[in-house]
């Protein structure tokens, strides 16, 4: 089981004397931080599918600036470690758009994974296109990036037989025999990528939470079963659970807990944010978030995360994160607050808004110095959101920092 370490704290006490300087030294470090920020105890993510009739499908964000520097802050403010991303064509197309994504995200702590799903790609005359798309997709964009940060950093396989067209009119023995299609695809990826380079590039996939039931699978016995779930795990580093059309946690537990204890890998938990609606799993989106937490302080590190699907209805449905900048309660945000800020950067994880946390995500980093200039000089009273990001953020010049250094140098010599 793959569990994630938590950074140590990083403090930089400062004195009074830079409450002058403090400011403008933020503004200089601004750009570099939102480069270079830690993620808080990373644990959620989210399926980017292509979509492009919705703003936030992955056709619509990959390439936009705006968009993308928006969707990587609430990355920050949702916790998320990963991102599971259908590229479509862009690395063939449009290398540099991907590249760029992908070494974004990873100066924020956000692996990128490149999703590929199609259920038919189980049948054996099938997988010559999935290897195609892995070896060009994949494999020759890792090959031609010689900055690491730049490559992708996983596969991500959703392939389920229980979407066939086939599969509700099949027998129990024909559904076991598609699970072994689907063990045998896995083999074929993990042996293709790790004959032709690709061999560091970790395979996760996507099940639902009955695939170990006897009664929906028809195995033969437990000893069949195990047999098959240790297969895939010698090919995948994880998988998501997806746990849909589950409303509890007890209806969670009852569905995961079995792979999570008896797989050697990671599992993730997935909820389906489609769920949301009168009648439907969850009532509004804080049932469903509701639940997320409850999974999480039940599961701890025995889980690798949450995984919403689809990403560009979470997108639309969750609220504009609230920030607040007043990190000493002051009803004020100024230099006071930057000095909190600097002194708490770095921690990744329990921050609280006294440490300098502004989107209470748990960690203070850049995005939490982005909140505050934003808001600098403004009242912290009604306070709810902090205007987005823009792409480029600040400019600020080697004449400001100068500045900076000549303020702090005057109040030395006092």
């Amino acid at each position: 089981m793959q569990h994630h370490a938590k950074l140590q704290s990083t403090r930089n006490p400062i004195g009074s004397r830079w409450r002058i300087a403090g400011p403008l030294v933020a503004a200089a470090w601004l750009g570099m931080l939102m480069q270079s920020g830690t993620q808080a105890d990373p644990k959620r993510s989210a399926w980017m599918w292509t979509q492009s009739s919705d703003s936030f499908g992955a056709a619509n964000v990959l390439g936009d600036p705006a968009k993308e520097a928006l969707v990587r802050d609430r990355f920050d403010s949702w916790n998320f470690d990963r991102i599971y991303t259908s590229v479509g064509n862009l690395p063939l197309s449009d290398p540099e758009v991907l590249a760029n994504w992908n070494a974004t995200l990873s100066a924020q702590g956000v692996r990128s994974q490149m999703l590929l799903g199609a259920n038919t790609w189980i049948y054996p005359a099938n997988r010559t296109d999935l290897l195609a798309r892995v070896q060009t997709r994949l494999l020759n964009f890792n090959a031609s990036r010689t900055n690491p940060a730049e490559r992708l950093t996983g596969l991500h396989l959703d392939i389920e037989p229980q979407g066939l067209t086939e599969w509700s009119s099949s027998s129990a023995a024909e559904k076991k025999a598609l699970l072994y299609h689907l063990r045998d695809t896995y083999a074929d990826v993990r042996s293709h990528m790790d004959q032709f380079g690709g061999a560091d590039v970790p395979i996760y996939a996507d099940l639902p939470v009955w695939f170990d039931s006897s009664s929906s699978i028809g195995w033969d016995d437990a000893a069949e079963r195990d047999a098959w779930f240790a297969d895939i795990s010698d090919s995948l580093a994880g998988i998501s659970l997806m746990a849909f059309e589950r409303g509890s946690l007890s209806s969670i537990v009852s569905g995961v807990q079995w792979e999570i204890d008896n797989l050697p890998i990671e599992v993730r938990v997935g909820l389906n944010v489609k769920e949301i609606g009168p009648g439907d799993t969850f009532d509004d989106l804080a049932e469903l978030e509701s639940l997320a937490l409850q999974i999480e302080q039940h599961y701890g590190d025995e889980i690798g995360g949450i995984d919403y699907q689809p990403f560009y209805t979470y997108m639309d449905v969750a609220p504009e994160p609230v920030k607040n900048a007043d990190f000493d309660a002051s009803g004020r945000v100024d230099g006071g607050d930057f000095l909190i800020w600097q002194r708490g950067y770095g921690i990744a994880a329990s921050a609280t808004l006294g440490d300098g946390d502004a989107n209470a995500n748990g960690a203070v980093n850049g995005y939490d110095l982005e909140a505050w200039r934003a808001t600098l000089g403004a009242s912290s009273i009604g306070l709810t959101a902090v205007p987005e990001p823009s792409a480029m953020l600040l400019q600020v010049g080697l004449p400001l920092i100068a500045l900076a250094g000549r303020a702090w140098h005057v109040q030395r010599a006092r």
